[in-house]
C-alpha cells in the first residue's frame, strides 16, 4: 500500500500546484525561465549607456540569471569557467559573495544557474578527469553561499546544459539534460531529481532516443561525435572566448539543450532536441516520466527549445533551419530558412504572435502561426553572435558585438558601441525592465532599460 498511497500524494500535490508555478522569479533561470521564451512582461526602453560595470570575471557561455534575497532585493547570479558561483547586487554592481564549487581539480560551469522560488541556487560544475572525459555534477547553494548538497551525475553523466527548477509546494524538482556514456557510446537523457533538502533523490531518468553510431564511415561516427564535443569544450570551457579558429570568427559549436517546461496543464510537459538522434516531448506527473511522442534525426545540431504559449515547440538547427513542433502532438506546423547556423534559442512575444530569431549573424521576425518573415527582410547584426534575443512588451534585446535594443518591426534601433558581447552568453531582463550583459572581457553591464 505504501507505494501506491504515496504516487497518489505526489500527483495529487503536484495537481494543486501546477496552476501556481507563474509565481516563480521572472528570468530566475535560461532564457527567462522555464518555458525558456526569452520574454518579460514590461515596457522597457533603450539601453544605450551602462548605469555601471561589474569588476570583470571569467564567462563564457553562462548567461546570468536573477533572484531575491531573504530582504526582498534584487540579485544577479552567474558562474565562471574558474568554477565560481558569484552573486552580484543589482543596485550598483558590487560583489555580494562568490563561492568556489565542484571539489578540487580543473572544475569549470559553464551553463546558467537556476533559481528556486525559496531562493536557493542549482547550477551545474564540470571537472575535467585525469583519466580523459569531463564528469558533470549537481550543486545546491543557498543564498547566503553555503553549499547544500552535490550530485554528480552516474555513468560519466556529462553536460553543458543548464538545469529547469520546479517549486510544487514545499517540494522542489529540477530537470535536467544529460549525456551518458559519453566516452563509450554516448546517449541522451532527461533526469528528474528532487531536492530532499540535505541530498538529491534522483526520481527517474529517461533515454531520449536509441542512438546508434555508424562504423563503417558511411555517417556520423564515434570519432565524429567526440570531436564535436572536445571543439565545443574547448570553446566554452577556456576565457575569454577564442573568437577567428582558423579564420572562423565564431566555430558553429552547440552546446547541450536545455529542456524547456510547460505548467499551465495537468501534467508537466518536457519539450527537447538533443544534438545526438532525438528530439520530442515528454510528461512528469510526479513521480516518473513518459514520452508523449519522439522523431529520430541523423546527428543534426540545435538550439535550446522555446516553448510558446500554445505550446508551440520552437528551435533552430546548424542547417539554418528553424522549426516549430506541436508539442502535444509531435505534429511539424512550420519551418523557416534563415540562412545561416541558428545556435539562439528563440524568443516570443507576450501573445505569441511574433518569434525573435537570432542566426549566426541576423535577427529575424518570424510569425508563429505559420513560420514566414513578417518584414520581409532580416536585420544583420554587427558582429556574430550564438546568444539568444531578450523580448519585453515592446522591444528586442541582443547581445553581439554591441549592445542592439530594436522595436518589433525592427525598424527603431538603439547602440551602445561602446559594449563588446562574447558571443556566447545572453542577456537577462528583470521585472522593471533593467538589462544585464556580459562583455567579452568578463564585466556584467547594467542598462537602466525602463523608459
Amino acid at each position: 500500500m505504501k507505494c501506491p498511497l504515496r504516487k497518489l500524494l505526489w500527483i495529487t500535490t503536484l495537481a494543486l500546484v501546477v496552476g501556481c508555478a507563474g509565481a516563480a522569479i521572472k528570468w530566475g533561470q535560461f532564457h527567462g525561465g522555464l518555458s525558456s521564451q526569452g520574454f518579460q512582461g514590461v515596457n522597457s526602453g533603450f539601453a544605450l549607456s551602462s548605469a555601471w560595470i561589474s569588476e570583470p570575471y571569467k564567462i563564457t557561455s553562462c548567461s546570468p540569471v536573477l533572484g531575491k534575497d531573504f530582504e526582498g532585493k534584487e540579485v544577479l547570479y552567474v558562474g565562471t569557467t574558474d568554477a565560481r558561483l558569484v552573486a552580484i547586487d543589482t543596485a550598483d554592481g558590487s560583489q555580494k559573495w562568490s563561492r568556489r564549487l565542484g571539489g578540487s581539480g580543473a572544475s569549470r560551469i559553464v551553463s546558467s544557474p537556476a533559481v528556486s522560488e525559496k531562493g536557493d541556487i542549482y547550477i551545474i560544475t564540470n571537472r575535467e578527469m585525469s583519466s580523459g572525459g569531463v564528469q558533470s555534477a549537481l550543486q545546491k547553494v543557498d543564498q547566503f553561499s553555503n553549499p547544500k548538497w552535490s550530485y554528480t551525475f552516474p555513468d560519466n553523466g556529462f553536460t553543458s546544459g543548464s538545469p529547469k527548477v520546479f517549486t510544487s509546494g514545499d517540494q522542489t524538482f529540477i530537470f535536467v539534460y544529460v549525456l551518458v556514456g559519453a566516452r563509450g557510446e554516448p546517449q541522451a537523457e532527461l533526469f528528474v531529481l528532487r531536492d530532499d533538502q540535505n541530498q538529491a533523490e534522483l526520481l527517474d531518468r529517461q533515454r531520449l532516443g536509441e542512438c546508434r553510431y555508424d562504423i563503417t564511415g558511411s555517417g556520423p561516427g564515434l570519432d565524429e561525435i567526440f570531436d564535436i564535443l572536445d571543439a565545443t569544450w574547448d570553446l566554452i570551457a577556456n576565457f575569454p572566448v577564442e573568437f577567428n579558429v582558423s579564420g572562423i570568427p565564431l566555430p558553429d559549436t552547440f552546446v547541450d539543450p536545455t529542456p524547456a517546461i510547460a505548467t499551465d496543464r495537468e501534467r508537466l510537459l518536457i519539450a527537447i532536441a538533443d544534438n545526438l538522434c532525438s528530439l520530442g516531448a515528454y510528461e512528469w506527473d510526479g513521480m516518473k516520466l513518459s514520452a508523449i511522442w519522439g522523431e529520430a534525426h541523423d546527428f543534426k545540431k540545435h538550439s535550446s527549445t522555446a516553448l510558446l504559449p500554445n505550446e508551440l515547440m520552437v528551435f533552430g538547427r546548424n542547417d539554418g533551419m528553424v522549426l516549430a513542433y506541436d508539442a502535444r502532438t509531435g505534429v511539424k506546423m512550420w519551418e523557416y530558412d534563415a540562412g545561416e547556423p541558428v545556435l539562439a534559442t528563440p524568443a516570443a512575444s507576450p501573445t505569441g504572435q511574433f518569434v525573435f530569431v537570432v542566426s549566426k549573424s541576423h535577427i529575424h521576425v518570424v510569425r508563429a502561426s505559420d513560420g514566414t518573415i513578417i518584414h520581409d527582410s532580416k536585420l544583420e547584426l554587427l558582429g556574430q553572435t550564438h546568444a539568444s534575443p531578450a523580448a519585453t512588451a515592446n522591444r528586442v534585446y541582443v547581445s553581439t558585438g554591441e549592445m542592439l535594443t530594436l522595436s518589433y518591426d525592427l525598424k527603431t534601433r538603439g547602440h551602445d558601441t561602446n559594449f563588446h558581447g562574447n558571443g556566447l552568453s545572453s542577456v537577462a531582463v528583470s521585472s522593471n525592465g533593467d538589462v544585464y550583459a556580459v562583455g567579452i572581457d568578463g564585466t556584467i553591464r547594467k542598462y537602466k532599460g525602463t523608459n
